[in-house]
């Protein structure tokens, strides 16, 4: 499991209602959790008092690996990032069609957004051919540096 595959499951549990995420795969576990579920009391380090979730807020295990494989499929292309920090454009001018829209084929070298940095319009280019299957950030939208912006298939 590579840091990619990590941010997915984080992202995952940030979208779902889930309150925790256990996975585990050979030697490999990971847990993630929303909440923090323990508390200590300041009197006596030996007292500790848990909050538990009721059992219908943690999702049946066979819920979470179906999830989880849900995600990797969708999660499948390759991404086209932010090389600089700014805000994003996704036509050259508001009342204009966008550059790359969902479902459309691109070919490497085409343009697919703007992002504005220090007053200069920056073109983003496609590193890649293929079909846009995901938009990933929304028009005048603050960007960071390596944010992911299109995944292509």
């Amino acid at each position: 499991m590579n840091i990619e595959d990590v941010k997915s499951l984080i992202s995952l549990i940030d979208e779902s209602t889930l309150t925790e995420l256990h996975y585990q795969t050979g030697d490999f576990q990971l847990l993630l959790s929303k909440n923090k579920l323990v508390q200590t009391n300041q009197q006596s380090s030996d007292n500790i008092q848990a909050e538990v979730p009721s059992p219908a807020v943690i999702a049946p295990v066979q819920n979470i690996k179906e999830a989880v494989s849900e995600a990797a499929v969708a999660k499948e292309g390759k991404i086209i990032t932010s090389p600089i920090v700014g805000v994003v454009y996704l036509a050259p001018t508001p009342d204009a069609k966008p550059y790359a829209i969902k479902g459309q084929s691109i070919a490497k070298g085409d343009v697919v957004c703007l992002v504005e940095a220090m007053k200069l319009m920056n073109e983003i280019k496609s590193e890649f051919d293929g079909e846009i299957v995901e938009v990933l950030v929304e028009n005048e939208q603050i960007v960071e540096y390596n944010q992911p912006l299109f995944r292509i298939v």
